[in-house]
């Protein structure tokens, strides 16, 4: 079973315990919980539309572009009000797009799925996961992009590299809580030293 599989069927993983809305990468393994509702991460995609307008100078993938800047910096009420708009000129600009892609295609002697490139990969995933795309337009506790997610797990990816590992099981999980603990306080603009000497004294903005 792949590790990432282990840690989401964990009894200590978070995901299991979500049941608001999980801003993500569109992997498939998310989509497996039913608990949650699902947005997927804008930044993600402006990335990958930016690697093919540079590669391959793809029209729809700018236009795409474009349009999905457009919503982000469009004020939420009028977002709302021109919801049946943002979501036709979504489908019409995934329609380009499905044009412009070469359509899936099988490797003469090889078996398995067929082939698709990149865009053609993107724009099904567009189609196919409309709704989690467009989940920040039309939803006001959705942020565009889960970076601040990103933001707060990066210093434990940059210890594992440096590190290789934590030493003891016991040894990762008292790291996780503190930073957690220190993420939280500085989300509500708490001053962390602050916080962390008035625990230690049995009391801090969590515990009360």
């Amino acid at each position: 079973m792949p590790r990432f599989s282990m840690a989401m069927d964990s009894e200590k993983s978070v995901l299991n315990r979500i049941r608001g809305w999980l801003v993500h990468d569109c992997w498939s393994s998310y989509f497996r919980s039913n608990n949650m509702k699902h947005a997927i991460c804008g930044a993600h995609i402006l990335r990958e539309l930016e690697g093919l307008i540079e590669n391959r100078q793809s029209k729809w993938a700018k236009v795409f572009h474009v349009f999905l800047m457009h919503v982000y910096e469009m004020p939420f009420e009028e977002r709302v009000k021109r919801r049946d708009h943002i979501e036709d000129r979504f489908s019409l600009i995934c329609s380009l797009g499905e044009k412009a892609e070469p359509p899936p295609r099988k490797t003469p002697g090889k078996k398995g799925r067929y082939k698709r490139t990149k865009g053609r990969n993107l724009v099904e995933r567009l189609i196919r996961e409309k709704e989690a795309v467009l989940a920040f337009a039309f939803n006001r506790k959705v942020p565009f992009t889960n970076n601040l997610a990103e933001r707060d797990i990066r210093p434990a990816k940059v210890k594992q590299k440096v590190s290789n590992c934590f030493r003891t099981l016991s040894g990762a999980e008292i790291y996780a809580r503190i930073a957690g603990f220190v993420s939280t306080a500085r989300k509500h603009d708490r001053n962390v030293f602050s916080e962390l000497y008035t625990t230690f004294e049995g009391h801090n903005f969590i515990t009360g």
